[in-house]
């Protein structure tokens, strides 16, 4: 039988505090790819999912989680500063630094125990 990966469990639960947080913190319906910022956004998102698919190809095991929590603090961090210079209104930035400081937090108590 197989198992369910941590990643995958903690990429589920990011999803789910996503979704709330935006419905809860989102002011309007603006979008990046509204404004100036789409261009270096999709260049953001290009860089991105090339990182990612290096990550899961290169990195090993015994460092995988630690690099991942890293991984997701600076790709929150991005998408923040991105959301926060194009579309500052619809506060999608504030739900971008709280998964930012969960995934701080959570890195944290991982490499503690």
């Amino acid at each position: 039988m197989n198992q369910i990966s941590p990643l995958a469990v903690v990429f589920f639960i990011i999803a789910v505090i996503q979704f709330a947080l935006d419905k809860m913190i989102t002011k309007t319906d603006e979008k990046i790819s509204d404004t100036d910022g789409y261009i270096p956004y999709r260049w953001f998102i290009v860089i991105g999912v090339i990182v990612v698919i290096s990550f899961f190809i290169f990195v090993n095991e015994p460092y995988k989680y630690v690099w991942s929590g890293v991984l997701l603090i600076l790709l929150f961090g991005v998408r923040s500063i991105f959301e926060w210079k194009y579309i500052r209104n619809s506060q999608k930035h504030v739900i971008s630094l709280w998964l930012m400081a969960i995934s701080v937090v959570g890195t944290i108590v991982y490499v503690l125990t």
